[in-house]
């Protein structure tokens, strides 16, 4: 039987006396970095180089030390090391701190976390295998120094709750670190395995992928063996909108990845290209339209050919599709020219001509060069981009032409890129539908699919597949409450209802969101100044998850593309009813507790044509 309150109470000394030497060591590390930046400005410009590399190690290890003081480790084992008889307390954290015994979660030693109670073994750094025999794990949640939750298993006793402070189910602040802590051994696998080669993590909305994928380029960037080839400023993450790209921004610094690049296509291809026209991701007023127009624009890029191409970047795309659009398309673009906008497949093709033309992408930057005499000097130069590892978001909404690009970009040294996404959530036109359509060759063990769905309740998901979707329901989530659904006359009595639910109801946060984004200009007058309100269409909400979900203009016709049967190839329209399953889909996995379908008809009898 063990003693709870023994076992916290000596967690709580430990924290206590394990905060006063991170503020010990963040105050050293402090004046350090103060007197090599006193020395940095007394130094010529041609000697600085080093003592830079110095101020950037001491900020670097400052900002580690300013994490540490708010949670300091995640885990303890106790292990007695073959050979010897006196247990020793290792502790395990986002950062190491090596006079605590604090080991980073990269390190080789910290994979014994995950192993039971009993023999282990693992790879020291010298390729020596080191045997132990583990004896005690404790799990701890530390925030603002407190300890919130701590559980403890050793010899003779199962895993019990030592300490849980009240939680509520929210999940603002929910950052990369407390993921850390509660990673299953197998996904730890994922994020330590060989860094060559491509590599893919697929799975439903809400399953973890993308969290996932940031800890392999947290891992990459900070084991100690490959932090050399892997430095933040040499990587670049590819996400769907400015959106996650912030979300994304916060949570890499969490665990002390900096200078990686986060950005949209679409951004890095106007930076690459340095354009200052605005961007859409489709052009046009209606869907009708927009779908029309697209699917022509793509046949035009399917059908690139490189040669000489006179004028500006709208002359040269006005060359390429001149033979594809015909009729009101025509129209289009010279309403897009003389409005200064450029889409997806625009950028793509701007692109392969600068590929055409300069056999490399790159970008202009300083270099510092080593003069004979033996000092540096900084000089403007072009360089091609080899990023060491590239890592694209949402991988199933690109075209096959831009995850070449990207892949032309990558160091060919390691071939390191990491594809996320699920193919069932495609949401445009013209995107990847076959490995095989950019010659990548995904082998089984680079492969992983992740199965459980952490985000929604049980009853979210048993809606969704009685719907018609395959879903897997796991038995650990919440039941949660059902899903309500409800028939409702017009878009007036929809804002009413959601208003009263507002005015009874608390909530964190709330998506509404509609297939088309004009749907909701009366939404917007009515709720547009709450900051806890989200409104968005489907496509937008790719990506991203709120507490209450409310599905609004759910019609007959609402996802049916009859209007391309007279114009389009059998094979756009089936496409085309595809993109819808799956924006569908994704809509109702945005909740995370409660989910709202209104509309004027229910949604089974709108998903019979799907199914």
């Amino acid at each position: 039987m063990i003693n709870k309150k023994e076992i916290l109470q000596n967690a709580k000394k430990h924290l206590a006396k394990t905060l006063v030497n991170v503020e010990k060591s963040k105050d050293e590390t402090q004046k350090s970095l103060n007197k090599s930046k006193d020395a940095f400005k007394n130094m010529s410009s041609s000697d600085r180089v080093i003592e830079e590399r110095l101020i950037a190690y001491f900020q670097k290890r400052l900002s580690e030390l300013k994490h540490l003081e708010k949670s300091p480790y995640f885990s303890r084992c106790d292990v007695i090391w073959d050979g010897t008889h006196e247990a020793q307390s290792l502790y395990f954290s986002k950062f190491a701190l090596s006079d605590e015994k604090i080991y980073s979660w990269t390190s080789k030693a910290s994979s014994i976390r995950f192993e039971d109670i009993g023999k282990v073994t693992y790879e020291r750094p010298d390729g020596e295998i080191q045997k132990a025999n583990l004896i005690r794990k404790d799990n701890y949640m530390i925030s603002d120094g407190e300890i919130k939750f701590l559980s403890t298993e050793s010899v003779g006793n199962a895993r019990e709750l030592v300490y849980q402070e009240h939680f509520s189910n929210r999940k603002t602040g929910f950052v990369l670190p407390e993921i850390v802590s509660e990673m299953e051994k197998s996904q730890d696998r994922v994020i330590r395995a060989s860094h060559r080669g491509p590599f893919l993590i697929s799975g439903p909305a809400g399953s973890g992928k993308t969290t996932l994928a940031l800890h392999r380029v947290a891992y990459l960037a900070t084991v100690p063996d490959l932090a050399k080839f892997f430095k933040p400023e040499d990587m670049i993450v590819f996400v769907q909108d400015e959106g996650t790209k912030k979300y994304f921004s916060h949570l890499l610094p969490e665990l002390g990845i900096n200078n990686v690049e986060i950005t949209t296509f679409s951004s890095w291809a106007k930076n690459i290209l340095n354009l200052k026209e605005k961007y859409v991701s489709r052009f046009g007023k209606t869907f009708e339209e927009k779908d029309i127009y697209e699917f022509r624009k793509i046949k035009a890029l399917k059908n690139y050919k490189k040669g000489k191409f006179s004028g500006n970047h709208f002359s040269f795309l006005e060359e390429v599709y001149a033979e594809f659009l015909g009729g009101g398309c025509i129209e289009m673009f010279a309403k897009q020219k003389k409005q200064k906008i450029l889409d997806r497949i625009d950028l793509t093709l701007l692109l392969m001509k600068n590929i055409d033309e300069k056999e490399k992408i790159g970008t202009q930057k300083y270099v510092w060069h080593e003069l004979k005499t033996g000092k540096f000097k900084k000089k403007k130069e072009f360089v091609p981009f080899e990023y060491a590892l590239a890592v694209v978001d949402e991988f199933q909404n690109y075209l096959p032409e831009q995850l070449n690009i990207i892949k032309s970009c990558i160091n060919k040294r390691n071939d390191s890129i990491v594809y996320v996404g699920d193919m069932r959530q495609q949401i445009r036109f013209g995107t990847l539908s076959s490995w095989d359509q950019i010659d990548e060759n995904l082998q089984k063990d680079r492969q992983v699919v992740m199965q459980k769905v952490y985000r929604n309740t049980k009853n979210i998901l048993k809606y969704i597949s009685s719907i018609g979707y395959k879903v897997t329901i796991p038995k650990e989530i919440p039941d949660g409450k059902k899903v309500s659904e409800i028939v409702m006359k017009d878009k007036e009595e929809e804002i009413s209802y959601i208003s009263s639910f507002i005015e009874n109801n608390p909530f964190r946060s709330l998506g509404i969101i509609s297939k088309n984004l004009d749907y909701l200009d009366e939404f917007k007058k009515k709720f547009g100044n709450n900051e806890r309100i989200n409104l968005m269409s489907i496509e937008q909400s790719q990506g991203v998850e709120f507490e209450k979900v409310f599905l609004v203009g759910v019609s007959k016709d609402i996802f049916k593309p009859e209007y391309l049967l007279e114009v389009l190839d059998q094979e756009f329209v089936e496409e085309k009813v595809k993109i819808n399953k799956d924006l569908l889909y994704i809509a109702l996995t945005r909740a995370i507790s409660e989910l709202f379908v209104l509309g004027r008809v229910e949604l089974n009898k709108v998903s019979r044509d799907f199914f």
